[in-house]
Order: structure tokens, then C-alpha cells, then sequence
């Protein structure tokens, strides 16, 4: 009887196709929960800062409100004649004229009060701005205006 040589067998090697991919799938998970979570905290994070940047303006808001309301009064109490005339003889050291002089000024008021130029703002009106790409391929399709 012959001998016929058996084909070599490969060699056994402990089989890691199951659990690698099981392994590479948990730490996927856990990266993708690590992930969520800290998204979450930096998420909160910025709410939190936003909500006390928020309060703070609102804060600043309301003090300048009574600022504006504390300079309304005293620009309505100033504006009687009376006690401008009287902070003007007491506190400045201001005289009643002892001669008044009229003067007739024969050339009419202008229609505009003209203003310096530092005081008033040109509106330069922009030409049409300048269509972008999408725009021009739309408008050269037939039937859109």
C-alpha cells in the first residue's frame, strides 16, 4: 500500500474575526456616547455663559434707561426761562442789558437750515448689486422671471 502524503494543514490560529468586530463595535458606541456627552456639557456650557452675557447687557439696558430718564428731568427743569435766567445772574454773574438794539435783517430765512457737513450724514444709494451665479443660470432659463 502506498503512501499518499497528506496536503499540510495551515496552522490553527486563535479566531479573532468574531470578536474583533465586536470589540471595534463597543468602542465605537462608547466613543459615540463619550462624544454625546460631551457635546451635551460644552452645549450647556454655552447656554449657561449666553444667559449671564444676557443678563449682564440687560442689566447695563436698565441702568442707562435711568440714566436717559434722570436726564430728561433735569433737561425739562432747565428749560423753564425763569430759573435760566436766574442761574445766569446767580451762578454766572450775568447783568440785565442796560440798552437793547434792534436790528431788521431784510434777507428771508432759508427754506433748509444748512447744517456743517460733520453733522449730516449723505446717503450714498449703492448701485444693483451685482447677481451671482446662481441668479444669472436661473434668470436664462425660458419662463422664469
Amino acid at each position: 500500500m502506498a503512501v499518499v502524503p497528506r496536503a499540510a494543514q495551515a496552522p490553527v490560529l486563535p479566531s479573532f474575526g468574531r470578536r474583533l468586530p465586536l470589540m471595534f463595535l463597543a468602542a465605537i458606541i462608547l466613543a459615540g456616547v463619550a462624544a454625546t456627552g460631551i457635546l451635551q456639557v460644552m452645549q450647556t456650557s454655552r447656554t449657561a455663559t449666553i444667559g449671564y452675557d444676557l443678563r449682564s447687557l440687560e442689566r447695563e439696558r436698565s441702568t442707562l434707561a435711568a440714566e436717559i430718564r434722570l436726564l430728561e428731568a433735569d433737561i425739562a427743569r432747565s428749560s423753564r426761562i425763569d430759573e435760566i435766567r436766574a442761574a445766569a445772574i446767580e451762578r454766572l454773574g450775568m447783568i440785565e442789558p442796560e440798552e437793547t438794539m434792534r436790528i431788521a435783517v431784510t434777507e428771508p430765512a432759508p427754506r433748509l437750515i444748512p447744517l456743517p457737513e460733520r453733522f449730516v450724514s449723505v446717503e450714498t444709494s449703492p448701485g444693483p448689486l451685482p447677481l451671482t451665479w446662481w441668479e444669472r443660470l436661473i434668470s436664462r432659463l425660458p419662463g422664469v422671471n
